[in-house]
């Protein structure tokens, strides 16, 4: 009897001491956040069956674009007439009449991540995504000392 008690014993003494060594709290792994360069856009298109954006939106209507890019030295979005840049100030209670809440005075170029495009126009409309990188990403190309991506997102606008 005394042999199974100190048979029981020394097995919990071992899985204490097994728990004791696998569960520190110490993490050898340092994720490399900011040391990496990377392109990511979201906006708020509609998606359609296959989960793809639609890229379509009714004249006077507006998308959010998001420059969510990482390792960036510079950003810069651009839209063409028939475009407008809003602010953010507006709720879903503001749909019928987003031309409030248009920016003034701020031109066709932003510096913003996150920018509101009011369109005014029928027809294809341009977008138009310019960064540059430290490091190679996706879809870049490069300038000089830089890596540069030069993004082109066409809009089908529609009347309403």
């Amino acid at each position: 009897m005394k042999t199974i008690h100190n048979k029981i014993k020394c097995a919990v003494a071992l899985t204490v001491l097994c728990f004791t060594v696998s569960c520190s709290e110490e993490d050898d792994y340092e994720p490399p956040y900011g040391d990496f360069s990377s392109i990511t856009i979201w906006t708020s298109f509609d998606l359609d069956e296959n989960e793809e954006e639609k890229r379509v939106v009714a004249v006077n209507k507006y998308v959010a674009f998001n420059d969510l890019s990482r390792g960036l030295l510079s950003h810069q979005w651009q839209i063409e007439d028939g475009m407008r840049y809003m602010n953010g100030n507006f709720t879903a209670a503001d749909t019928l009449n987003y031309a409030r809440f248009v920016k003034s005075g701020v031109g066709k170029n932003s510096s913003d991540e996150l920018i509101y495009v009011l369109f005014d126009e029928v027809g294809e409309k341009n977008v138009r995504l310019i960064n540059t990188y430290k490091d190679s990403v996706a879809e870049s190309v490069k300038v000089d000392d830089v890596w540069k991506v030069d993004k082109t997102i066409t809009v089908n606008v529609l009347e309403e």
